[in-house]
Formats: structure tokens, C-alpha cells, sequence
């Protein structure tokens, strides 16, 4: 143990007040480090490391000044002996060291990266040293930092040496596996970006592929590992698959055989590289293993392979089928998951998914109904009409509509809104009673036993049962009392969100659609004191809190006028009354939406953007009005959103930009903006997701007819391709490919007529 406190020389002579991390002024960062620096027990010691972590390194990557400032002093607690944590400081440290593998210009040459990268390299002595440190967790930690830090060290040959040399005195099989592992990953990285450290790099791992000595055959798995990373042809996996279930392979000492070998597929396909036949048969080998846990992990993997390629879906949909029989119920429940995720190829369990609905595993049950009701089928309902009278009591089921990043699946608590849009085209005059009930509680309050009721309108939850309404079409007519009673109560645009689509149902709603226009055209003439729109060359920043919405200013207001404007015309087709509030938003708004750029679309401050968002909304929704009417009786008004359009060519890739552009085709009957517009935002990037900008573009195009053949050869790329464009994990991303791939199906037809 060491005796006193790590003395921490020069802590005190940095201006810690003059740096900033991601939570502000760095003057906080002095105190965290004495409190690391101090020996013995902290109950709050972990807390503290967190905290920096957050601040200096936040969310994976940022970089801040005070993260340069900080490393040698965290350097020099990772070299205290004894000092608690020091594993978890050089895991902080080697997290810094990987940045420069992952960031990309302008960020990487950003003067505090550079700063991060010369403290590193600085501390190349003490980090090679750390190799003999008595505590492997320490020596495994700074492994890894090592691999990672000898991509761009001007020292990587020297760190490669060390880590090759390591493994001949190395007593833990687990760093042994991890040099070779880590090692032949960091090679291939370094080959991948053109590094000079590649060469350095790639000798050393060849290195430890030889030299198995002892150990022999519980190293094996870790040396085709290598060998696959350095040269994918030189084992195949089979290979892999054979050395990861030998009898000799130590599953200690193997991160893919961690949890009793649930990442073991995911493990084995991540070897496997861009190989999409090898990844279809690792899971195809392992869905079926007689562990539990390894079938759990081939079930994600097969998620994974799904999310990836089209192709993988009809491949192994027969097979997720068949886990719904799984003894284990996590299983069946990530079986289910992904049959929703699936879509129609899922559809052919639909009767074992009805059979799951009584499954004692409550997630099991639920996410059965989720897949029933993603396929449409009937036998969803009753779940869904459960939770909407229940969701508030039950942890555990339904959650609510979340987006995930990353290229992997995410098995998430099934989302309500989308399990109720999908049903309801079918099923509407089933669901809408339930949503009538959840629609009065939500506005009323709901009254438990003891009378009182609850406080304030869920906004979030009245948005979801009005976008399920809206998705039952005709049916939900027999909630209009609702939603006259959700116009009175100050919300017309959520009301709006479903009388738009039951058009002359909804007649008797005309009056309270009158009174809320003119509600809102008198606010957006009046203001609160202090508008949601600076000026634009006001760089004074907002009173209000980040946590407290601002106030609804001039533009809020007109957007709800042009919104109710264009559902009363839905509802009475009074061409003389949308117009009339056109012209009365376009004629309040012309000073506050001009003069709020600089050159190449930057705004000049942040009342600027703010001014920028809003005049982008108001050109979106004058266009949808407008293109609401028959073609070319808006003609003269759409002049104004089309100077916007061409004049903001910066900010194309938007749902704003596609609704204008869509509308002035629409209205002027010339496609030429729309086409320019659409290509603009269809063009396939390396690294682009498909996003629901890009769906409403294709929506766009099959309004198009033939004139949509100018973009024949993107839209047959997202017809045709196998990989999948998607934005995010989990089953939302396959479901915006595939709306994708169906929406340039149907545009690529409509042209050819």
C-alpha cells in the first residue's frame, strides 16, 4: 500500500477555472483528483471517477481543454501502487488513447486532441512499465490502452515490442488471449486507415501467433482469431467455431465466453468481418446449442445479421420461429422480438405468436402481441386495449416509442404507439373505444379510488393516442366528442392530427376549428412579452430554464393557425378560408423571417437559429396548406416558401425542405425543384441511414408518375441493395429499410406507366 496521498506536483499551477469540460467551467476537476489521489477507503471513490469520466470524456469521445490538462495527473495515479482504481483510471486513460482512432477531421486535429495525444505519448514510459505492474486487471487495462495508443504513437514500434515481449512472462491465460485478440485487431485497424503503424503493429501479432509454447491448445482459439483478423481467407468459421467449442478452449479466458457464452456468436460473426455467408452460419450453428446462453447470444446475432443485410431475414426467420418453443424464456422472448421486427416474413408464426400470448414469461407474452400486432392480426387487440387501460400500473410492459444508434439490435420493452399504428389500419373500430377511455382519462385526470385527481395533461401521452386515432382512418369518428373537448382544452394541433384525416366526418368540429384559428391569429399578433424569435442579430441568451419549455411566441402561434386552417378545410373544403389565413401568416411574419443567415447557412447566434427553425417550419406549413388546395390555386402564394427553398440549399436533407418541395410540384405542376430537391436528399452516402427525411422524398417521387425515371438509378439502389440503409438499431431500423425499399418499389412502377 502506499504510505500518503499521491502528491498530484502541479496541480495547483494549471488555471483550472480558465479550462471547460462537458459540464462547464473545469474548476471542480482539482478537488475530484486529490479525492482519487487519497489512499484507503471512499465510498464515493467510484462515484468521483465516474463523474470525471463524464465531464472530460464525455459520452465517448468529446474532447475537452480540461481532458488534456487532466492526463498527467491521472498518468500518475494509474502509477501508484496500491492506490485504489487504478484499473478503472488506465480503462479512463485507454478511452483517450483510442480517440484518435475514432475521430475524424475537424476533431482530431482539434488543438486539445493534439494536447490529449502529446500527454499520452509523454507518459509512454510509465504506460509500458505498467506491464509488469503486480495487479493483472492493471496490466490488462493498459494491454489494451497499448493497442489502441500504438495506432498513431510516434513510439509504436517500442509499444508493439513491449506487448509482443509481455506474453513470454505473462502468467494470466485471460492477457495472453487479450494481446493476441486485441493485438491482431489494432493491426487491422491501422491497415484499414493507412497508419505507419501498421507494419510495426502487424509484426508484433505475427509474433504472437508464433509463439504459443505453453498453453498450446487453450491458445488456440485466440491464434485463428489472429490469424482471421490478418488474413480473413487463412481461417474460416469453421475454424473458429470448432476452436471456440474444444473441450481444450478455457472459457475463463475468453471475453466471447463471458455470461456462459452469450456473446460467443456475437463474438465468432464479429471475426467474421463483411462475410455475410460466414455470419449466417455461425448463427445457423449456434441458435440450436444445448447451452441456454448460447443460444440466447445466437438469437442477438441473429438480430444483428438481420439489421445488416436484407437477405438475412427470409435465411433465418424459420429458425427464430422455431425458439419460440425455446425451454429458456428469455428466448422465446427475444424470438418474438425479432419476428416483429421481421415484418410480413415473420407473419407465417402468427399462430404460434397467438399460442405465446399465454406464455407464463410475461415478456414473452408481450412481445407476442407486439409481433401480432406489427403483422396486423387481430389476436393483438386485447393486449393493446390492456394497455391502454394499464400502462400506467404495469413497469413491464409496453414502453414508450425510443429511437437507438449503433449497427447491432437492441431487444428493448415493445413501444405502444407503433404496436397501435400498425394494428389500427386494420383493426380501428376495435381499438378506438379503449382510445376514447385513455383519451378522456389523459384529459381529465384519472380518478383513483380516493376522488382526487391527477395533475396536469401528459403531453407525450395524448400525442400517442392521437397518432393511433389517426392511424384507425374512418373509425375514429366515434371519438370526435374527445377531440372537440381536446380543441377546448388548448391543444388543437394534436386534435387536428385526427379530424384531418376524418375530413367531413368531422363537421360538427367546424366552429371550435373557427375559434382556434382566431385564437391563435390574435396571439401570434399580440406575443408574449419575450418572442421564441430573437432578433437576429441578438446574441442575448434565454432567461428560461433548459428543463422549463419556453413560452409560445409569434411563429408557435401561426403554426397552429395554419394547422387548424388546413384541417378546416379538410373538414368543410372553404378554399376562401385556408387562403385567408395564409395571407394573414405570411403578411405577420415577413419581418421576423428575414436577414437571420450568414454565409453558408451559419447562423450569427442563437436567437439567429432560433429564427432559422422557425421560418423553415412556417415555409413547410404555408406549403402543406396550399398543396392542400387543387393544383395551381395557391400558385402566387407559394413564391415565398419557394425563396426559402432555393435559398437554403445548405439544409435540403430536412423534413421541411422534402413537405415544400413536395407542395410546389404539387402546386405549380413543375417537378424540376422537387427533383433536384430529392436527389439532393436520396443520394447515398458512405455511412448514410436511412431516416424519415428520406421515406417522406420517396413519398414524393411516386406522386411523380413517369417524370420519376430522373432518379430511376437511385431508386432502384434502394430497392435492390441487400445491405440495409437504417437509422439505428433494433427493429426500427429494419422497418425504415423496408419502407424504404418498398417506397422506390412503388415510385420505380409508377414511372414506368
Amino acid at each position: 500500500m502506499i504510505a500518503g496521498p499521491v502528491p498530484l506536483d502541479g496541480l495547483d499551477a494549471v488555471p483550472w477555472a480558465d479550462l471547460a469540460h462537458a459540464y462547464g467551467s473545469a474548476a471542480d476537476v482539482p478537488a475530484i483528483l486529490r479525492a482519487l489521489a487519497r489512499p484507503g477507503p471512499d465510498p464515493e471513490r467510484e462515484e468521483r471517477l465516474d463523474e470525471l469520466d463524464s465531464a472530460i470524456h464525455h459520452q465517448g469521445g468529446a474532447v475537452y481543454s480540461a481532458g488534456a490538462a487532466a492526463l498527467p495527473f491521472l498518468l500518475e495515479l494509474a502509477a501508484a501502487p496500491g492506490l485504489p482504481l487504478r484499473a478503472a483510471i488506465v480503462e479512463l486513460l485507454g478511452r483517450f488513447a483510442a480517440l484518435p482512432n475514432d475521430m475524424s477531421e475537424p476533431w482530431s486535429s482539434d488543438e486539445h486532441a493534439l494536447s490529449c495525444r502529446a500527454a499520452l505519448t509523454a507518459g509512454h514510459d510509465l504506460l509500458v512499465a505498467l506491464l509488469d505492474d503486480t495487479d493483472p486487471a492493471v496490466r490488462a487495462a493498459v494491454a489494451d490502452l497499448l493497442w489502441e495508443y500504438a495506432r498513431w504513437s510516434p513510439r509504436a514500434q517500442d509499444a508493439a515490442r513491449a506487448l509482443a515481449d509481455r506474453d513470454a512472462v505473462e502468467p494470466d491465460l485471460a492477457l495472453r488471449v487479450s494481446l493476441r485478440i486485441a493485438g491482431a485487431r489494432a493491426a487491422a485497424g491501422a491497415r484499414a486507415s493507412g497508419s505507419p503503424s501498421a507494419a510495426p503493429l502487424t509484426a508484433a501479432v505475427r509474433r504472437l501467433i508464433k509463439a504459443v509454447g505453453r498453453d498450446a491448445d487453450a491458445l488456440t482459439l485466440a491464434r485463428l482469431a489472429a490469424i482471421r483478423r490478418l488474413d480473413p481467407a487463412a481461417a474460416t468459421w469453421r475454424d473458429l467455431l470448432d476452436a471456440a467449442l474444444a473441450p481444450a478452449t478455457p472459457h475463463h479466458a475468453y471475453p466471447a465466453w463471458r455470461a456462459d457464452g452469450a456473446h460467443l456468436a456475437t463474438a465468432l460473426c464479429a471475426l467474421c468481418g463483411d462475410d455475410p455467408a460466414a455470419r449466417l452460419d455461425v448463427v445457423r450453428a449456434l441458435i440450436g446449442h444445448e447451452r441456454p446462453r448460447v443460444r440466447t447470444g445466437a438469437l442477438q446475432a441473429a438480430g444483428d445479421a438481420m439489421l445488416r443485410r436484407r437477405s438475412a431475414v427470409p435465411a433465418l426467420v424459420p429458425l427464430i420461429g422455431a425458439a419460440l418453443e425455446d425451454p429458456e424464456p428469455e428466448n422465446r422472448a427475444r424470438a418474438a422480438d425479432l419476428l416483429a421486427a421481421a415484418g410480413d416474413a415473420g407473419a407465417a408464426f402468427d399462430d404460434r405468436l397467438a399460442a405465446a400470448l399465454d406464455d407464463p414469461h410475461r415478456p414473452a407474452a408481450l412481445r407476442a402481441a407486439w409481433a401480432l400486432a406489427r403483422h396486423g392480426d387481430v389476436r393483438a387487440v386485447p393486449a393493446l386495449t390492456h394497455a391502454l387501460d394499464h400502462e400506467e400500473e404495469e413497469e413491464d410492459g409496453f414502453g414508450p416509442s425510443a429511437h437507438y444508434g449503433g449497427n447491432f439490435y437492441w431487444f428493448t420493452r415493445p413501444p405502444l404507439r407503433e404496436a397501435l399504428e400498425a394494428c389500427a389500419p386494420t383493426h380501428g373500430p376495435l381499438l378506438v373505444p379503449a382510445l376514447r377511455s385513455a383519451l378522456a382519462r389523459c384529459l381529465t385526470g384519472h380518478h383513483p379510488a380516493g376522488g382526487a385527481a391527477t395533475a396536469p395533461v401528459d403531453l407525450p401521452r395524448l400525442h400517442l393516442l392521437c397518432d393511433a386515432l389517426a392511424a384507425c382512418g374512418p373509425a375514429a369518428a366515434e371519438a370526435l366528442p374527445e377531440l372537440a373537448a381536446l380543441l377546448d382544452a388548448g391543444h388543437p394541433r394534436l386534435a387536428c392530427t385526427v379530424i384531418e384525416v376524418l375530413g367531413p366526418a368531422a363537421g360538427h368540429c367546424r366552429p371550435l376549428l373557427e375559434r382556434a384559428a382566431r385564437t391563435a391569429l390574435a396571439a401570434s399578433s399580440a406575443g408574449p412579452s419575450t418572442h421564441r424569435t430573437a432578433p437576429a442579430n441578438s446574441s442575448a441568451t434565454s432567461a428560461t430554464s433548459p428543463t422549463r419549455p419556453r413560452p409560445p411566441g409569434p411563429v408557435d402561434h401561426c403554426l397552429t393557425a395554419l394547422t387548424v386552417a388546413r384541417t378546416r378545410f379538410a373538414v368543410d373544403g372553404d378554399e376562401a378560408a385556408l387562403l385567408r389565413t395564409v395571407d394573414e401568416v405570411l403578411t405577420s411574419t415577413a419581418v421576423l423571417c428575414q436577414g437571420v443567415e450568414e454565409a453558408h447557412g451559419r447562423p450569427r447566434s442563437a436567437g439567429a437559429a432560433s429564427a432559422i427553425r422557425d421560418t423553415a417550419a412556417l415555409a413547410s406549413a404555408v406549403a402543406r396548406c396550399l398543396a392542400a388546395l387543387e393544383p395551381g390555386a395557391g400558385a402566387s402564394r407559394m413564391r415565398r416558401p419557394e425563396q426559402w427553398l432555393r435559398a437554403t440549399e445548405w439544409r435540403w436533407r430536412s423534413h421541411e425542405s422534402v413537405a415544400v418541395a413536395r407542395a410546389h410540384r404539387r402546386v405549380t405542376g413543375d417537378s424540376g425543384l422537387a427533383l433536384h430537391v430529392y436527389r439532393h436528399v436520396l443520394k447515398i452516402r458512405p455511412g448514410a441511414a436511412c431516416s424519415p427525411i428520406e421515406l417522406a422524398a420517396l413519398r414524393g417521387l411516386t406522386d411523380l408518375g413517369p417524370e420519376a425515371q430522373a432518379l430511376a438509378p437511385l431508386l432502384r439502389a434502394y430497392r435492390d441493395r441487400d445491405e440495409r440503409l437504417c437509422d439505428g438499431g433494433g427493429w426500427r431500423g429494419m422497418a425504415l429499410d423496408e419502407e424504404a425499399r418498398r417506397l422506390a418499389a412503388a415510385a420505380l412502377s409508377a414511372g414506368a406507366r
